[in-house]
């Protein structure tokens, strides 16, 4: 049984406010020097790519200006 593209989506939007979460009130500094936190971002840079890569190209195309292929690289 396929997976329902949408709860992909919603993968991806978990990841986003995972990411926001970990790196709430960090500078740059701070991220690089965290390397749980740095760590963290890149598996949830993963999950948005691996998720973006299961977008059916019907869904891609009625939404252009999302980066899908972008998003689907950072898997990577």
């Amino acid at each position: 049984m396929n997976r329902d593209y949408r709860l992909y989506l919603e993968d991806i939007l978990e990841a986003i406010r995972r990411i926001e979460r970990y790196v709430e009130g960090m500078d740059r500094g701070q991220f690089m020097a965290d390397d749980r936190t740095v760590d963290a971002v890149i598996k949830n840079l993963a999950v948005i790519g691996e998720a973006a890569k299961h977008v059916p190209p019907a869904i891609r195309r009625k939404y252009p200006h999302i980066p899908w292929r972008q998003m689907a690289g950072m898997r990577e």
